[in-house]
């Protein structure tokens, strides 16, 4: 993967109701590995012969009512390459972190 800057990476972006230690948590389950190489910019996760760094900063709280929830800014970054395999990554780990459905 080449830069840090906008526009340096390839990947996927959104919004999700949980804390850094939930995202950190529920990367470590859907990967098997126990631990995963993170700083305060960013968790690198391997898949199969090449890494996706899952970007996450602070959202504004969500409000429901009376009920405030926590909120990430999530990017998921990889090479343009591993487009289609990072996408398949993804739709995975989306349906890991699904709660209860509908």
């Amino acid at each position: 993967m080449s830069g840090s800057g906008p526009g340096a990476g390839f990947g996927d972006s959104r919004e999700m109701g949980c804390s850094r230690a939930d995202l950190e948590r529920w990367l470590r389950e859907f990967t098997g590995q126990p631990v995963l190489q993170a700083d305060d910019e960013a968790i690198r996760v391997p898949v199969a012969d090449f890494e996706i760094q899952v970007r996450v900063s602070p959202a504004p709280l969500r409000r429901l009512g009376l009920i405030t929830f926590r909120a990430l800014r999530v990017q998921f970054i990889y090479p343009p390459e591993r487009a289609a395999q990072a996408r398949e990554w993804i739709r995975g780990f989306d349906f890991h972190t699904q709660r209860g459905g509908g």
